[in-house]
C-alpha cells in the first residue's frame, strides 16, 4: 500500500480520510475533548448536529461518545449528572457549570467551551469573564457538578 492509500479508508460508499475513521464500537475517553472539536459549530437552540448545537446537546454529545449517559436537557441533566462542587473556586476540567436555562464545561482552572447565544457558535472563554456576562442579564450560577 502506498503512503498516498494509508490516508484514505475504503467504505462501500467510496474514501473517507483515514484521520475520521474509528474503529465501531471504539468510546472516546475525554468529554472535554469532544466537545472542543465542536468550537465554532453555529449555535441553535435544540440542535445537536454540526449545523447546530445548544449547550445541553454539546454536553449530551460529549458524554455520549465516552460512554456516560446522559439525558437531553439541561435541568435534567443538572438533576442527574455528578455530583455537587462548592463554588468556582474549586474548578476542574469537566466540571459542568449551570445557570437557569444554560450550562457550560469546564476546560480548566481558567476556561469553559460552551454552545452559547451569545457568540452564536460553540466557543471557549474565560470562565469568570462568562459568569460575569450571564449574571449581568440577571441568571447566576444554579450550581457546579463534577462527573
Amino acid at each position: 500500500m502506498t503512503r498516498e492509500q494509508e490516508r484514505f479508508a475504503v467504505s462501500p460508499i467510496g474514501f473517507l480520510r483515514a484521520a475520521h475513521v474509528r474503529p465501531s464500537g471504539r468510546q472516546e475517553t475525554d468529554f472535554v475533548a469532544v466537545a472542543e472539536r465542536f468550537v465554532g459549530t453555529p449555535y441553535l437552540w435544540g440542535g445537536k448536529t454540526s449545523l447546530g448545537i445548544d449547550c445541553s446537546g454539546l454536553v449530551q454529545l460529549a458524554l455520549t461518545a465516552c460512554g456516560i449517559a446522559c439525558p437531553r436537557d439541561s435541568d435534567m441533566q443538572e438533576r442527574t449528572l455528578g455530583k455537587p462542587v462548592a463554588d468556582l473556586s474549586s474548578l476542574r476540567r469537566g466540571d459542568l457549570i449551570f445557570w437557569k436555562g444554560h450550562m457550560a464545561i469546564v476546560r480548566d482552572e481558567r476556561t469553559i467551551v460552551h454552545a452559547n447565544a451569545h457568540h452564536m457558535a460553540v466557543a471557549i472563554e474565560p470562565t469568570m469573564a462568562a459568569v460575569a456576562r450571564i449574571s449581568a442579564t440577571g441568571s447566576e450560577v444554579t450550581s457546579v457538578r463534577r462527573l
